[in-house]
């Protein structure tokens, strides 16, 4: 993972996530270390670390590649933006077992509302959470 610029209190972060072994965690402690630095209470920071967490997990997973990870404060919460390189296009399935299928489950759950946008070569998730 890229290292985020110095100023813990910007409004946007960002960081390019790589598919090595350790990043989720590594991800995972970062997004906790900057909503901390913006005030966030640690259950409203939890949610945002699940849906950081299920975002770039799947593209680790399924996209083979890069993502490229952006937070964003707002008046009223945190906007996560979740890009990659895969041309496939997120799918809210029915769990088959308890291996996956809950991720976009999570986000209808959790966040105040979520899109994807589809681009020449891949695809951007966003989705907001309110504090």
């Amino acid at each position: 993972m890229t290292t985020p610029p110095a100023n813990p209190s910007a409004a946007t972060r960002s960081w390019v996530v790589s598919n090595a072994p350790g990043t989720l965690a590594e991800v995972r402690a970062t997004v906790r270390d900057v909503l901390g630095a913006w005030g966030w209470t640690q259950d409203r920071a939890d949610d945002v670390v699940q849906i950081v967490s299920e975002l770039v997990g799947n593209v680790i997973r399924h996209a083979y590649g890069q993502a490229e990870l952006t937070l964003t404060r707002t008046r009223d919460g945190v906007e996560i933006g979740v890009g990659d390189r895969a041309r496939d296009l997120l799918v809210l399935q029915r769990p088959a077992d308890g291996e996956g299928g809950y991720g976009l489950r999570l986000l209808d759950l959790l966040s105040t509302g979520w899109t994807v946008e589809q681009h020449a070569v891949g695809k951007h998730v966003r989705a907001h959470i309110m504090r």
